[in-house]
């Protein structure tokens, strides 16, 4: 069986221990095997990129109660002696039962006693390119290292051969979850789901181990309000704490410390109670994507001395291909979403944007259909569903299958959401599924309404073609009016609908709701992914808010790639006329996301999907054109939108984009209501005085992953620049 020797890389043990190099150098030791023999497995160095001593006893605590009672000289002692035949876990570098299970020839070898999993890849599983643990991804290893790559292609060893007698020394990187380099707490930290007496903390570890989080009202820590610990064995999975002895309108501070000492440090505020009226700002953001990171287009949120900030879904892309999951177009494993998920929130060009922002200020956020799958619906049957293929046929709805369940407990964990869940609601689609929905007011100022937009919605209708039919928009638009259709699921509406009547009641002036899709009017344009199509329930919605004199609604939404402001109408039918709200709907940009057109990328902005998606029959090649001549991103606003107020007026929507600020209701203080050729994100901020809503655009010069590559510095360098801003009165 394997011995101490076999496990043994004299040349990684050289390489990160100098000074015995230097021993054996200058005669005073044999070699490095002799060294660690003697005392280096006595002061915890690593022999083997294989095999390392600090992992195997954090995670085999009666190992490490062994050791400490003298029972054995060292871990790497009972590995050799008993731990291998056991089938445990020497590293993260090499997982036992996984490679067992992915080699059934190598399984049953071990089960008769000829050999020990370890044992196998040192001797063949290595030279025969096995993957030693989940955590080894060939395709991320070898995309990282180019001449790891020539290499192999001259067939002179493997990719985990590579890793192992050169890149582990070299500190090279095997794992997105792992930077030998960098912090061992490389995603920060982050509070969310946060109310006026508690709140959800957040981190992600590399080193296995205890773990600790300290919180309180000064950053000296000195006598903390609360210690919590807890344990990290799988270092993929994030470490979420709740906590419930908050008080309200708090100021706190945070900080999570690792197994290696490693500590990060985060701040909130906790929301003030309702019968208070203070200052309220918050930001929010839709729809980024891996390939694009650093996201500079948050860059300066952590400046801003937000109360919260909402992520309007879309947080990755899951169905393109991206830097830390490379040749995997799309994500279908538990660790193929956690590696997309850590993607974001992990240092790119040393630069680490959006873990600060969630380090700044606390969190609240839903997912959209990019989370998962591209335009799937929870509330479709999966047998009936084009994307049966992905969910099979099995359930009565998608948010019954296991790969919906997959992706969404991905979501949970990357994000400092608590657990809540439906009851028997006497509707099947919501019956004991995860509630996402959120309301919590942060006192007299606002509420915060978060909407989940795709677990439990009906499938879409189809798409109007482009160029369409007359015939054609009018059976969408009579189909989107079905009164049995639902976005929502009839259970979250009434949620939504009784909270507001409460925030009313309780004499809250501003009612935000987070929606992933736009609720205003734009026209045919992927119409069938947003309100527009399923209008009936967007009727049902506008009507109840009208009807009952709930004022000051603002609809903050996802989903369209740009800022663009509107007051709401709504119909009673298709052919019949606009009904004007009170209500109004503010879009937010995207933080940083790409379209594929063949053989070229796009930054996926409104005006740019608008104008190279749309037919020539929709939008003349003429003015195709004369688009790609302007240089400023103003004018190109102004163009797209001349063009969708002109599709809006012709089917009836007279509504053109933008406030009317003829009533002294708003008015705008820079830039237009229209701004869809940015990146970034949009600050809300309630004076506490006069209650008028002043709202800013933050944008950047939009990218693709091309520029990245090409012009890193170029990127880097761009800072968010107030795009828009005006005000918005309350109505009394």
């Amino acid at each position: 069986m394997l011995d101490a020797a076999g496990l043994f890389n004299e040349s990684f043990y050289l390489a990160q221990n100098p000074d015995v190099a230097a021993a054996v150098k200058s005669g005073v030791i044999a070699n490095g095997f002799q060294h660690f023999i003697e005392s280096g497995q006595f002061q915890v160095r690593q022999p083997s990129p294989l095999y390392d001593e600090s992992y195997y006893l954090s995670t085999n605590p009666d190992v490490a109660q062994a050791v400490n009672s003298g029972a054995f000289a060292s871990g790497f002692q009972h590995y050799i002696t008993l731990g291998q035949f056991e089938n445990r876990n020497p590293s993260f570098l090499f997982n036992t039962s996984y490679y067992l299970n992915e080699n059934p020839d190598v399984s049953q070898a071990v089960a008769q006693g000829n050999i020990t999993g370890i044992e196998h890849f040192i001797e063949f599983g290595q030279f025969e390119d096995r993957s030693p643990t989940p955590l080894y991804n060939s395709s991320y290893y070898l995309a990282q290292n180019p001449d790891a790559v020539a290499a192999v292609e001259r067939d002179e060893l493997t990719g985990i051969q590579h890793y192992i007698n050169i890149g582990a020394a070299e500190n090279r990187r095997f794992t997105p979850f792992i930077d030998p380099e960098g912090s061992s707490l490389p995603n920060r930290v982050a509070t969310g789901d946060t109310t006026a007496t508690s709140t959800v903390f957040w981190t992600r570890s590399s080193a296995t181990g205890p773990i600790t989080l300290e919180y309180a009202t000064n950053l000296s820590f000195f006598n903390p309000i609360g210690v919590l610990n807890t344990t990290v064995t799988d270092i993929t999975e994030p470490v979420k704490l709740e906590v419930n002895n908050l008080v309200p309108n708090t100021q706190y501070f945070y900080r999570f410390t690792n197994a290696q000492g490693v500590s990060s440090v985060g701040s909130f505020r906790t929301p003030a109670p309702l019968d208070i009226q203070t200052e309220l700002r918050f930001g929010a953001t839709a729809d980024g994507q891996g390939e694009l990171m650093p996201y500079m287009s948050v860059n300066n949120v952590p400046e801003r001395n937000l109360d919260f900030f909402v992520q309007l879904g879309n947080t990755i892309s899951a169905d393109t291909i991206s830097p830390d999951l490379p040749d995997v177009q799309q994500a279908t494993t538990p660790l193929d979403f956690r590696t997309k998920y850590n993607e974001i929130v992990s240092p790119r060009l040393e630069l680490n944007p959006w873990a600060n922002l969630q380090a700044s200020t606390t969190l609240y956020g839903t997912w959209n259909d990019q989370n998962l799958i591209h335009n799937f619906a929870g509330g479709e049957n999966p047998a009936l569903s084009p994307q049966q293929f992905f969910f099979g046929n099995e359930g009565q709805f998608i948010n019954d299958t296991n790969q919906f369940n997959i992706g969404l407990d991905a979501w949970k964990d990357y994000n400092p959401v608590g657990n809540q869940v439906y009851g028997e609601t006497g509707d099947p689609r919501t019956a004991n599924q995860e509630k996402l929905y959120r309301f919590q007011p942060f006192g007299q100022d606002g509420a915060l309404f978060v909407l989940d937009a795709r677990s439990f919605r009906d499938a879409p209708l189809t798409q109007v073609p482009d160029p369409a039919l007359d015939s054609q928009i009018n059976q969408f638009l009579a189909s989107s009016f079905d009164p049995n259709r639902t976005l929502l699921g009839k259970v979250q509406l009434q949620d939504l609908k009784t909270n507001l009547l409460d925030a009313q009641n309780a004499g809250v002036t501003w009612k935000f709701i987070f929606s992933p899709v736009p609720m205003q009017n734009l026209g045919l344009f992927d119409s069938a992914d947003r309100w527009e199509g399923y209008a009936a329930e967007r009727t049902d919605l506008l009507q109840f808010i009208d009807q009952n004199n709930i004022q000051n609604v603002v609809f903050v939404s996802g989903g369209a790639d740009g800022t663009i402001v509107n007051e709401l109408t709504y119909q009673l039918s298709f052919d019949q006329p606009q009904i004007q709200t009170d209500a109004i709907e503010i879009t937010v940009g995207p933080i940083g996301q790409q379209l594929n057109l063949g053989e070229e990328l796009i930054p996926a902005t409104f005006g740019s999907e608008i104008i190279n998606l749309s037919s020539i029959d929709t939008i003349t090649q003429e003015t195709k054109d004369f688009y790609q001549t302007l240089e400023t991103t103003s004018s190109k606003d102004q163009l797209v939108q001349t063009i969708l107020n002109n599709q809006l007026n012709q089917l009836g929507y007279n509504n053109p984009i933008g406030l009317d600020e003829t009533q002294g209701k708003a008015e705008l203080m820079q830039g237009s209501y229209f701004a869809v050729h940015n990146f970034g994100w949009t600050e809300f901020v309630v004076d506490e005085q006069t209650q008028q809503l002043q709202v800013t655009v933050y944008g950047i010069e939009p990218y693709t992953e091309t520029d990245i590559k090409t012009s890193p510095a170029n990127i880097i360098n761009r800072q968010p620049e107030v795009i828009s801003q005006f005000v918005v009165n309350s109505i009394p």
